[in-house]
């Protein structure tokens, strides 16, 4: 007995291996147009030999007896009118039909004879007769198929069934005019056979088909190598992007669409450019702002540690205030990062904006006395509103910070409060103002980035991250806020943040 659960597990095998092979083979996009095309083409080939082949006697069938319909509903029409011969005489010429017109009593009112083998001038009164009585019997409609006996050199009627090499019609239409007159219309008319013409439309189909299908597969090629070449290259180019190459260019020589596309990778190749820049910078900036500190608080504690009378309290001091710079330094490195990723989560609260504003000044009083600068706030009222206190604070620290780091000689600072309204809502409008050499109007939308700096050169006590303002943005974005700055060079710069009112 083989082993069930062995062939149980190779058959899993092969059906796992099945469905990863299937879903490696994956056409190309220019093979899929191609197909998309060839199997177009191929739907309308097939169509157009259904038609020639299996419906064309259908159809011509079904036109011509729309056209003895239509013939004869004209001819009822004007019967009355006076001008029934030429109205016959027309529709004979025209359609080369034999047509006889009579009463009831069987008198001829009008008829012509177009073609060369006309039935109903063939066949006797009596045959006419009959065909007017079984019309009558028929809902005032007959139609009857008529073959020729060379034998007796007479007309005999066929069935349905029966095939004929010439088919004659008879369209007998029976009606009653307004003063319960009663007519009868005779229609004649012959149904060329079909089949050499199929034949003839066959072979002609044949030709046409080849061309089609040789044309279709050239078009399909081309139209394919034309949608797919400029794909390819933007995806060697994405490749290059992807493999850290930022110079690469995205050709944008296509149709709209890709030109879009290769619009769009192009600017994502230029920010992806600028980050790389910045990314570098902001890791030259932070080594060099990381490794001030550290030296300071290393030199000072190996003298403090080998030369007893050096162990003071100004020396501490140093020390502790190299910590607290590299603790500001990382803390900013870290909130950036999360606010990249996206995982701060703010704690609203109610509380005073007025009041925060004023307290936090205190923490600037030692610089105030010891450094001279001047740092006032004038609030205009007090206003409540709704947000993550500890993250508005560190929005305020920060753009105090920067204002005192590039104020100007006579080292003032303010800090002003303003209403505002954005689509018929309040808003209070934090501005700190500066005195310091301004910004340049092309580089007030760069300020926002991450780790740029205006001024690359400044002193050591100016030195900071580049991280600040790319956090108040933050910050404020998470508010569902407003920022911006205004400056002016030799005059100075005002950064300004909004929050709506409760």
């Amino acid at each position: 007995m083989p082993n069930i659960s062995l062939l149980s597990e190779g058959w899993d095998t092969v059906l796992n291996q099945y469905k990863t092979n299937k879903n490696k083979i994956k056409l190309s996009i220019k093979w899929k147009v191609f197909s998309f095309l060839a199997l177009f083409t191929a739907i309308i080939l097939l169509i157009l030999w259904l038609t020639e082949t299996v419906f064309l006697s259908d159809i011509y069938r079904s036109i011509k007896m729309q056209e003895l319909k239509n013939s004869a509903y004209e001819i009822a029409q004007t019967i009355s009118s006076g001008d029934l011969s030429k109205t016959v005489e027309d529709l004979a010429r025209k359609n080369e039909y034999c047509i006889i017109v009579q009463d009831n009593r069987g008198m001829i009112l009008a008829e012509s004879e177009a073609t060369h083998n006309c039935v109903i001038h063939n066949i006797s009164y009596r045959d006419r007769a009959r065909l007017h009585l079984d019309a009558k019997e028929n809902n005032g409609l007959l139609i009857e198929r008529f073959k020729f006996n060379p034998k007796e050199n007479v007309f005999q009627s066929v069935k349905d069934a029966e095939t004929t090499s010439e088919e004659n019609i008879i369209y007998t239409k029976c009606f009653v005019d307004n003063k319960d007159n009663e007519y009868a219309i005779f229609i004649n008319s012959i149904l060329t056979p079909v089949n050499a013409t199929v034949k003839t439309l066959n072979t002609m189909l044949v030709w046409i088909s080849i061309s089609l299908l040789v044309i279709a597969l050239v078009l399909s090629f081309i139209i394919s190598h034309s949608i797919s070449k400029p794909i390819k290259r933007l995806t060697r180019s994405a490749k290059l992007l992807a493999d850290g190459d930022y110079n690469t260019f995205f050709p944008t020589n296509s149709s709209k669409e890709i030109s879009n596309l290769a619009d769009t990778l192009n600017y994502a190749a230029s920010e992806l450019k600028k980050n790389e820049a910045l990314r570098r910078e902001l890791i030259a900036n932070i080594s060099h702002d990381l490794r001030t500190p550290l030296t300071l608080i290393e030199g000072y504690g190996e003298v403090m540690k080998d030369i007893p009378n050096e162990m003071n309290s100004e020396n501490l001091q140093i020390i502790i205030d190299e910590s607290r710079r590299l603790s500001s330094l990382v803390n900013d490195v870290l909130d950036i990062s999360k606010f990249g990723a996206g995982t701060v989560e703010l704690n609203i609260e109610e509380f005073d904006l007025t009041e925060m504003i004023g307290q936090s000044m205190h923490r600037y009083q030692k610089l105030i006395e010891q450094e001279g600068y001047n740092i006032e706030f004038y609030p205009n009222g007090k206003y409540l509103v709704k947000a993550d206190k500890q993250k508005v604070l560190q929005v305020l620290y920060n753009l105090v910070n920067n204002a005192i780091t590039h104020t100007g000689q006579d080292k003032k600072v303010s800090i002003c409060q303003k209403i505002t309204q954005h689509f018929g809502k309040n808003y209070v409008r934090i501005e700190i103002t500066d005195t310091g050499d301004g910004i340049e109007a092309d580089k007030l939308p760069l300020i926002w980035d991450r780790y740029y700096k205006v001024d690359k050169f400044h002193k050591r006590a100016q030195m900071g991250s580049g991280l600040g303002l790319s956090i108040v943005k933050s910050i404020i974005e998470l508010h569902q806020g407003y920022y911006g700055v205004s400056s002016t060079i030799n005059v100075g710069s005002t950064f300004w943040f909004e929050l709506p009112l409760l």
